[in-house]
């Protein structure tokens, strides 16, 4: 059994307050802004000391089995609970069968071409539920510092309504009156393929099996990226 990883992490920052002219309020403000940059600044040290786990290993070809080789490293921005984060990840390659690993996107569990991590996701469909996309945009700024814009939690819910519909099958839409309003160009019954996502996602929402959900969600996400590594050479 793997010797689990210890992380210390260390939180700390400083504030500078007048008194004269400070008031609670600001001093609130801003404890929580820097915290906010002292929690992602804690992310990305530890994501450094995950990758340097991940990799003390061999790093095989999930194709060939065949070691594989460093190839340097690529800039990625993901989109974490604290914030937006800019992670430098190393790549590796198969000689044999052109096949590239980023062992520590294997490990987060983000597939090519996604930013938001699994966790925001779940907070952005969390608030989607009951808001207009563009409202639940404005709570996530205003509140958790995460930036995303209507049309992309649109996305997300589009990305995200197949296992949902496979976790609960098909919402029903009756007495959905505010939802009717908010897809106003459906016409007066609602009935785009856009309303069902919502209503899906509201029956999820309040059939006590949200948490249950997004918990297989993120084993699943994480056990797929391997299998989407092998991939990779065929869409090159």
């Amino acid at each position: 059994m793997p010797t689990p990883l210890t992380l210390p992490v260390e939180i700390s920052f400083r504030i500078t307050l007048d008194l004269q002219s400070a008031t609670f309020y600001d001093l609130q403000r801003d404890i929580r802004r820097e915290a906010r940059q002292a929690l992602l600044r804690a992310l990305r040290t530890s994501l450094g000391e995950v990758e340097k786990a991940l990799l003390a290993a061999p790093i095989l070809c999930p194709t060939c089995c065949a070691p594989m080789r460093s190839r340097g490293r690529t800039m990625r921005r993901i989109v974490t609970v604290f914030g937006s984060l800019a992670v430098r990840r190393a790549r590796y390659g198969c000689a044999p069968c052109g096949t590239v690993r980023r062992p520590l996107d294997e490990w987060i569990g983000l597939a090519e071409g996604t930013e938001y991590t699994a966790a925001v996701r779940e907070q952005v469909l969390y608030l989607s539920a009951d808001l207009p996309y563009e409202r639940a945009a404005d709570v996530l700024r205003h509140v958790a510092g995460i930036g995303i814009s209507g049309r992309q939690i649109q996305r997300l819910l589009e990305a995200e309504s197949e296992h949902i519909q496979a976790a609960i099958g098909p919402a029903r839409a009756e007495g959905e009156e505010p939802l009717r309003r908010r897809f106003r160009r459906a016409g007066r019954d609602g009935g785009t393929a856009g309303a069902a996502r919502v209503l899906q996602l509201r029956k999820l929402k309040t059939s006590g099996l949200w948490e249950q959900y997004w918990a297989r969600r993120f084993r699943q996400e994480g056990a797929v990226l391997p299998e989407a590594a092998r991939r990779v050479q065929g869409s090159r």
